[in-house]
């Protein structure tokens, strides 16, 4: 009851000294009006300003079903995206957060936005693996080199293998092609095969997937396993606690070309040797037609473990080592498979185990020694009608893998890319400058697959800096008619300076019109124009009479530089509304909102370049007015 009282009190009070009160305190303001709380601020979005946002009523009713569980996430992604955008989302905010603000308040609110990243990088990101084969090399030499060389390079014959290999490409298709390149021409050997299973695999797995081998099980269920140790990579069989019982299975190699003069060997060793058998046999064919069940046992194999020795280990395992060295000599000129056949049988006790590791098919030098290539990898894309090296990105190879301390070709969940990139960018690019940006493509193996993945890295403060599409944003918002509006009102700069890329980008499309439409105004150089008098080269306007003409003397030679100085100023306001059209052709207009492009640039007199200001409201999508008597020079 006093409490009610006392509020009565004052609120008599207030009536009979409202004049003097409002005199006091709001300057001008009549008596009855009612004080407005028009607010101007800069406001930066806080982890409580997002929760707030995700839980707002009025926004859980916007999102609906579709989108609730994307503005559930806010609370905790904090930064808006495609389905949750801050000029839907943020005007509830706003008017709880600032409920007393009246309208012609305004708050440049900044924030967090994924803006998706580049969109290059989509395809880069589908990109497919291809290794060159064995008969795709024969195709380049006529002979078996296993390489491309200075002369005959990848960038020259691999268009036209993946012509052939992938004749349903479509347009934009991205493959990372995998191929050994040698720094020489070929001068010594001539190989064939030369596999040492060091890039397939990360850890055991239970059946080894190579490319262009064939891992074919006949009898039972477990096939040649890949295996490593001390970043060694090799095959591994054994019916060692096998439920089926009896163990076939073939490891076959890609076709080969055989040549005078070339030999067959590789390492092996066994482990838990018993004499009751679990061996491996080493077989050729020179009709298999495929490599089914069927296929295998239809083919004729020739037997050669005759030619392979190995030994019988004094503890439980023994050490790789070579134990074949078998003349290819009986099958010149002809191409087969090689096939490395385990048989065992836990039934019976023949479950010893079989490694091998390091096989080659290859003649001896000539005479020019040994040929050294390594594995390396390139980019190649699709235009629908053509396959070309693709220039945008760079892929990592084995030996950049190499560099940072790894044995594979490949990222993976022990060896995060994030944390390899930035340093090796900086490695690679010692004179980088701010603001570069560069593509990396490389292989990630999860899961026992492995892909192409790709990230874009700009260099930023003096260093590589991933680019997560995640940026900061400054967005406008007005109150009018009652609510938030979003005020996609902006602010262009364009600075006098050679080269500024943003002024640059504004004068050329200027004269790019005008050479279009009036192109007997361009200058030779095609960058800057004397219908408008906008510059490419020196970002500004040349408003020196003596320049126009000069430069189109039959339309200003007889008119005088009073004339001439009011015909510039009349033109320029159209000047920067084909700018604005092409290059802001995303603008467009808010209800209840005056959607405004301000334009800051600058003048040459012939003494000075002051800077002048000019504006222009969005009138529908993509279209721009001038604002009269916006366009004043800046004082």
């Amino acid at each position: 009851m006093k409490k009610n009282i006392i509020v009565s009190m004052l609120m008599a009070t207030a009536l009979l000294s409202g004049c003097d009160y409002n005199d006091k305190y709001f300057d001008g303001l009549q008596d009855g009006d009612v004080p407005l709380d028009v607010k101007k601020l800069d406001y930066t979005l806080t982890a409580d300003d997002y929760a707030a946002i995700s839980t707002n009523k009025t926004n859980e009713s916007l999102a609906g079903e579709e989108n609730k569980a994307a503005l559930a996430a806010l609370k905790t992604n904090m930064y808006f995206s495609g389905a949750i955008t801050a000029d839907k989302y943020l005007p509830a905010f706003l008017a709880a957060q600032w409920y007393t603000a009246d309208d012609g308040s305004s708050i440049k609110v900044t924030y967090q936005e994924n803006a998706g990243l580049p969109a290059y990088l989509t395809p880069l990101n589908a990109a497919t693996i291809y290794k060159i084969t064995n008969e795709e090399y024969e195709s380049v030499w006529g002979a078996s080199f296993p390489f491309f060389s200075p002369a005959e390079t990848a960038q020259k014959h691999v268009p036209g293998i993946l012509a052939m290999a992938l004749p349903d490409a479509q347009e934009g298709d991205i493959v990372l092609v995998d191929y050994n390149q040698s720094e020489n021409e070929p001068a010594g050997s001539v190989v064939a095969i030369n596999e040492n299973f060091d890039s397939y695999w990360t850890a055991n797995t239970y059946t080894a997937e190579i490319e262009g081998w064939h891992n074919v099980i006949t009898i039972g269920t477990y096939a040649w396993g890949g295996y490593i140790r001390n970043g060694n990579g090799y095959l591994n069989a054994s019916a060692f606690n096998h439920k089926a019982g009896e163990s076939e299975v073939y490891m076959i190699t890609p076709k080969l070309s055989i040549l005078d003069g070339m030999h067959l060997s590789f390492d092996a060793c066994y482990g838990n040797y018993r004499q009751q058998g679990g061996r491996v046999s080493v077989l050729v064919s020179e009709n298999l037609a495929g490599f089914t069940k069927e296929d295998i046992a239809a083919a004729k194999w020739d037997d050669i473990t005759s030619a392979v020795n190995i030994p019988i280990p004094t503890g439980t395992y023994g050490e790789l080592e070579n134990v074949c060295d078998y003349d290819m000599s009986a099958y010149k000129g002809k191409k087969v498979y090689i096939a490395f056949r385990y048989n065992g049988d836990n039934d019976t006790g023949a479950t010893t185990t079989v490694q091998l590791d390091n096989i080659v098919v290859k003649s001896e030098a000539t005479g020019g020694g040994e040929d050294v290539y390594e594995a390396t990898n390139s980019l190649f894309s699709f235009n629908g009608t053509a396959w070309s090296a693709y220039t945008d990105a760079i892929s990592l190879a084995k030996a950049d893998f190499k560099l940072m301390g790894s044995n594979y070709d490949n990222f993976s969940s022990s060896m995060n890319a994030d944390d390899y990139l930035p340093k090796f960018l900086a490695l690679k690019y010692p004179f980088a400058q701010e603001g570069d940006v560069k593509a990396v493509a490389y292989k990630y193996f999860a899961s026992s697959v492995t892909s192409v993945r790709a990230d874009e890295y700009i260099y930023t403060a003096g260093a590589w800096v991933k680019n997560t599409a995640i940026e900061t944003v400054t967005s406008q918002f007005v109150r009018s008619g009652g609510k938030w509006n979003f005020d996609p009102s902006t602010v262009i700069t364009l600075p006098v300076v050679k080269n500024d890329p943003t002024s640059v980008l504004y004068y050329q499309t200027i004269t790019d019109w005008v050479k279009e439409n009036h192109s007997e105004y361009v200058t030779t150089y095609l960058n800057n124009d004397y219908y408008y008098g906008g510059s490419a080269y020196q970002c500004n306007f040349d408003f020196r009479p003596s320049a126009w003409k000069s430069n189109n003397p039959d339309a200003y030679g007889s008119m005088s530089d009073e004339e001439l100085i009011k015909l510039m100023w009349e033109r320029l306001p159209e000047s920067f509304i084909h700018a604005l059209e092409k290059l802001n052709a995303e603008a467009a207009p808010v209800a209840g909102v005056d959607v405004i492009y301000t334009i800051n640039f600058g003048v040459y007199d012939g003494n000075v370049t002051p800077t002048w200001t000019i504006q222009y409201k969005v009138t529908a999508p993509g279209k721009f007015e001038y604002i009269e008597g916006s366009l004043k020079k800046v004082e």
